[in-house]
């Protein structure tokens, strides 16, 4: 029998030894699980051990091979193999969390093996963040509240590879606000191609995940939008965004006059006016248009084409919330958040891994920003209607 000193000196010469270290634990960990078997067959005396099964696990910057003790009646497991199991389930999400912000599998995996090895190779991550792909399209698919208070739609292109050459393409995705207040992404889609039955196919997909009412629905001049909205959700008022407006009216001016013109047009939308109507907005623009036409003719005749009605929706809800809904700023700074991510990849070689860092920046921003309430909502008193009085913000 080896005394304490004696054993640490043993120890201490194979630790100096090339891969000691793995060796040592190696030993440390067959010796554990040895003795715990023995200790488990004490407590029978119908059951004996049965040999040996080999095990893997990683260790320092190398696998440690383990002989893990069995027992005829396969009732005995080792505990410390639980914790492994942990460390490894940890490994997987940290593999992941690294994927979801924008390094290729070839980066985490050289991350991964410079700490833990090669048990951590390219094919292992490569097989880890497919795995996580079935959970993030369960995700997209999840079932959605029946109402919600407004959606915020805008779209994301992206360079992907498809049939064998880089495409840019559009990825349309949806916020929505929902009656507690709080925001969630709904949708995550992508559309080579957009067109409004592909608009019309994405709100009844939502409708097959449970939603059945919208009040509002905030976009920028989105092609075949209109037409998909009164087919899908007929009773839901249509907000355009002011922003992309602004641009396009400025396009038709010289530079020198563009900031009149803003000027201008924010005296046509007014949203901190509480006694500001539809009807007023509506006799400012034509009174718009004739002072501008006079020195651009194209931008007054551009203001008689636009369709302004949907552009001063927001003129019907409490002032409190006109900022809020007049623009797609909110979907838009979701966007901004994942093309950070999407940037470091740059392009991408399939449109699975698109959808898989879109989704993870969504669940995310849930669990983060979005779950606190915006508070000014509970103002409009169309958006209260169906929500209990328990469940309104105080």
């Amino acid at each position: 029998m080896l005394t304490k000193k004696q054993t640490e000196q043993v120890l201490s010469n194979f630790l100096t030894e090339e891969n000691g270290l793995n060796n040592v634990l190696q030993m440390l960990l067959n010796a554990m699980m040895y003795s715990e078997r023995t200790d488990f067959l004490t407590t029978t005396t119908s059951n004996k051990g049965n040999g040996f099964r080999l095990g893997k696990v990683f260790g320092f910057g190398s696998q440690i091979e383990l002989r893990i003790p069995r027992d005829r009646q396969s009732q005995f497991i080792p505990t410390i193999l639980a914790l492994f199991r942990d460390q490894e389930h940890y490994l997987k999400e940290v593999s992941f969390k690294m994927y979801s912000k924008g390094l290729t599998t070839r980066d985490v995996s050289e991350v991964m093996e410079t700490i833990y090895g090669s048990h951590y190779g390219k094919s292992t991550i490569s097989n880890i963040t497919k795995s996580f792909y079935s959970q993030m399209e369960a995700w997209r698919n999840r079932d959605l509240d029946k109402r919600y208070l407004a959606l915020f739609i805008d779209g994301l292109h992206v360079k992907l590879k498809r049939d064998s050459k880089y495409k840019t393409e559009c990825f349309y995705i949806i916020l929505g606000l929902k009656e507690d207040y709080t925001r969630e992404v709904i949708a995550i889609v992508n559309f080579p191609t957009e067109s409004a039955q592909g608009w019309l196919q994405i709100f009844q997909d939502l409708q097959q995940r449970g939603l059945s009412k919208v009040d509002l629905i905030v976009s920028d001049g989105i092609s075949g939008l209109d037409n998909a909205i009164s087919k899908a959700f007929n009773q839901a008022d249509h907000q355009k965004c002011i922003v992309h407006l602004q641009r396009n009216l400025k396009a038709y001016v010289d530079k020198d006059d563009r900031k009149e013109l803003a000027e201008d047009v924010r005296e046509i939308l007014s949203p901190d006016d509480a006694d500001y109507t539809i009807e007023m907005a509506l006799n400012a623009v034509v009174d718009l248009s004739e002072k501008w036409s006079k020195k651009y003719p194209a931008l007054g005749k551009y203001i008689k084409r636009i369709e302004w009605q949907p552009y001063f929706t927001f003129l019907n809800y409490d002032t409190r919330i006109r900022r809020m809904i007049y623009t797609t700023n909110w979907i838009e700074r979701f966007n901004k958040s994942a093309r950070r991510t999407l940037k470091v990849r740059g392009a991408f070689p399939s449109e699975e891994s698109v959808l898989a860092l879109i989704t993870s920046t969504a669940i995310d921003k849930g669990k983060k920003r979005y779950s606190y309430p915006i508070h000014n909502f509970k103002f409009e008193k169309s958006f209260r209607k169906t929500i209990s009085e328990n469940s309104l913000i105080c």
